[in-house]
């Protein structure tokens, strides 16, 4: 059977706590969908509120049909708003997000590449419009830059920006952005093949500026706003010269094919009044678009990353009580089951990487959407509600509201941090104050059982059944006192009678006893012939038996209370048993085979009385003899060891039944054989065990190593 103990099953009741933070957690991951639900449908409010701004006005978009918006990947050129006029000086620190943000492009719009080998070139790019002018940044990864050579009349052996423009008149016109060293460059309108300037005149109404970086080089552009005004188009392609010897133009990467005027892309500036109406809407965290019909994005405002001190914080005195808690001790364990949300990530408006297509087609088909997505490096989640814009009975656009959702898992995980907190201060004061219960009950228990067990000696007699604890308690454990206290004194009571039985019988039954023995001697007296009876002899027998009986009853009796009282005295042991010895030879002259008789040359001093010690070994030396074979002597040692005197009397015999070594020396018990001419009550024994532990010492009985009889062993510690 496992043995538990009531510490361990607290504990075991200590663990169910963990039901209450797993239902916290379970409960903050329901109001997380709620809160994103309720988050999707503000969002799809704010949608409809601006789309009900916009209802009813065609003029706001275009009516070109051209192009297939944001779907197109003939190389349309979305134009950013700025919020500030840039310097012409190759930095990046201007552009701001714009410059992280900006599009890549690669081998899809390959215009020209190496026959050999693979082009290490691509190049980001972002536009953007301030005021009369145009911006265009480009951050060129190449593993080498080559500038231009200006003893060379042709422009196309160095690195250098093309820039195709398509006008208005649909006259294709040619522009090299070309630098003999970093800083300002020079710009020359090109002929088809791109060798030779038309002009040796530089343009200056376009403005470029080169700066060399670790991966490459970045390539600042300004041009007049009216050059791309109206159905204007453009694209932008870098020529690529990796050879500085042989000039030998590799590799020309463009923004989209450039092989005709009808492949060029054409320029998405945002409607200004549709810009300004959307920047009086603009509130942090949420990034508004509108899209018109063909999925061409008219307008974009707003930002969704937020700075950490702009997210939702909870406040209160005692949630400022746990923070030193929360930021000292438990900061590890937030960190790996909580999972932060990401200050920093990269989403644009116009990827058509993770949109869900089916929303835009749902919106523009006059029903109000809402999506969930991640972002585009998958560092966070998006939410999105997109609500149409009508006239009359056709659709205009759609108004995009976009927020993610980072205010709402910094709440959930703060929400989370307090539960957790919480739960930690409350499950350690709960699981101390329970463990500090249990130890006390513990404690009681354990001192109300040593108490129950020490009531009782080892000889089944009681002791001060007055000692035990816990009996003014008022609990179930004083309860249990008492009633171990009351069932203790009722057992000491009835000890007590028996205890002064033979004392009793022997009184009561003396008188009786003188009578019948004087009957008989007066009935032998007067009536010789009845004397000589076998049934006066009996009778006379069962009177001496009777009278023996009594005797061994009231022994024990009196000798334990001679034990208490009497006075120990030091004495030489070695010496007493030489004298015993002799005495009890001579005083049994019946037993021939005699004794063997060991005994140390040196004292042994022990501290007793040398009569009780002398009555031990009488009573030791009489039960060898009765159990003695025939012709066996009996055997007497004396030694010491370890401050302990050992006396050893062994007899050749019967060998003792299994299991009565240690009930052998318990009142009652005896092993001679029915009928014997002596009585026997079995009190030898434990009176032999009596004197021994009254001098503190102990008394054994096993059998001999040959099986072939007994060894009592008693041993007394020396004075």
């Amino acid at each position: 059977m496992v043995r538990v103990s009531i510490r361990y099953k607290l504990l075991l009741v200590i663990l169910t706590l963990l039901l209450i933070p797993w239902m916290g957690y379970q409960y903050v991951r329901e109001m997380k969908a709620f809160a994103l639900q309720g988050q999707e449908e503000a969002l799809l409010l704010t949608a409809g509120a601006i789309a009900t701004v916009l209802h009813d006005r065609p003029e706001l978009f275009s009516a070109e049909k051209r192009g297939t918006g944001i779907e197109n990947d003939i190389g349309e050129l979305q134009v950013k708003r700025l919020d500030h006029p840039l310097t012409m000086d190759g930095k990046l620190e201007d552009w701001g997000r714009l410059a992280e943000n900006a599009g890549h492009f690669s081998v899809p719009k390959m215009l020209r590449k190496p026959e050999d080998k693979e082009s290490d070139l691509s190049f980001n790019h972002v536009l953007g419009s301030w005021g009369r002018y145009l911006y265009a940044l480009f951050i060129v990864q190449d593993d080498n830059l080559v500038l231009r050579d200006t003893s060379y009349r042709r422009l196309d052996n160095s690195d250098y920006l093309r820039i195709y423009l398509r006008d208005a008149n649909d006259t294709m016109e040619r522009y090299a952005v070309i630098a003999s060293k970093p800083g300002r460059m020079d710009v020359y309108a090109m002929d088809e093949d791109w060798r030779y300037p038309l002009t040796g005149d530089p343009i200056y109404s376009i403005v470029g500026y080169l700066q060399p970086l670790e991966t490459g080089y970045a390539i600042e552009l300004r041009l007049p706003r009216k050059m791309v005004s109206g159905d204007a188009r453009l694209a932008i392609a870098v020529a690529d010269v990796d050879d500085i010897k042989e000039r030998t133009l590799e590799t020309v990467l463009g923004t989209s094919a450039a092989n005709s005027t009808t492949e060029l892309g054409k320029v998405r500036i945002s409607s200004p009044e549709i810009d300004r109406i959307l920047h009086g809407l603009d509130k942090p965290g949420t990034r508004i678009w509108v899209i018109d019909q063909n999925k061409y994005v008219r307008a974009l405002v707003g930002d969704l990353t937020t700075d950490a001190d702009s997210e939702t914080k909870l406040t209160g005195s005692n949630m400022k009580t746990l923070q030193f808690w929360m930021n000292n001790f438990l900061a590890p364990l937030f960190t790996e089951i909580l999972k932060e949300p990401a200050a920093e990530f990269k989403d644009l408006p116009d990827d058509t990487r993770k949109r869900n297509e089916a929303v835009f087609n749902q919106v523009l088909e006059g029903k109000p959407a809402t999506d969930r997505r991640r972002s585009v490096d998958q560092r966070a989640e998006l939410l999105m509600a997109a609500h149409p814009i009508r006239n009359e009975d056709k659709i205009l656009g759609a108004v995009i509201v976009e927020r993610s959702s980072n205010s709402i898992i910094t709440l959930q995980n703060q929400l989370l941090q307090n539960l957790i907190s919480i739960t930690v201060i409350v499950f350690a004061l709960v699981a101390a104050a329970l463990m500090t219960f249990a130890w006390r009950i513990t404690r009681r228990i354990r001192r109300l059982s040593k108490a129950s067990g020490h009531a009782i000696n080892p000889d089944g007699r009681l002791r001060d059944v007055n000692a035990i604890p816990e009996t003014k308690a008022g609990d179930e454990i004083g309860d249990l006192s008492r009633s171990i206290s009351g069932m203790l004194a009722r057992l000491s009571h009835y000890t007590r009678y028996l205890e002064r039985m033979p004392d009793t019988l022997a009184h009561e039954l003396n008188n009786p006893l003188n009578v019948v023995n004087s009957s008989l001697e007066n009935l032998g007296t007067q009536h010789p012939v009845v004397s000589q009876s076998k049934y006066m002899t009996r009778a006379q027998n069962g009177v001496n038996r009777l009278g023996s009986l009594l005797a061994s009853l009231t022994e024990a009796g009196n000798l334990e209370e001679a034990l208490e009282t009497e006075h120990h005295e030091k004495f030489n042991l070695n010496e007493m048993l030489a004298l015993f010895i002799e005495g009890f030879q001579e005083s049994h002259p019946e037993f021939k085979q005699g004794f063997i008789v060991q005994l140390p040359q040196h004292q042994v001093i022990v501290e007793g009385s040398p009569d009780h010690i002398a009555q031990m070994i009488d009573k030791l030396l009489d039960n060898a003899m009765d159990f003695c074979v025939p012709s066996q002597p009996v055997s007497i040692s004396l030694s010491v060891w370890y401050q302990q005197a050992i006396l050893k009397v062994m007899n050749i015999g019967k060998p003792l039944p299994e299991g009565m070594q240690e009930r052998l020396f318990d009142p009652m018990i005896s092993l001679r054989q029915t009928g014997d001419s002596r009585s026997h009550l079995g009190m030898g024994l434990y009176i032999v065990k009596l004197i021994a532990n009254a001098h503190g010492g102990t008394v054994v009985a096993r059998n001999n190593e040959a099986g072939n009889g007994v060894v009592f062993e008693v041993k007394l510690p020396l004075a």
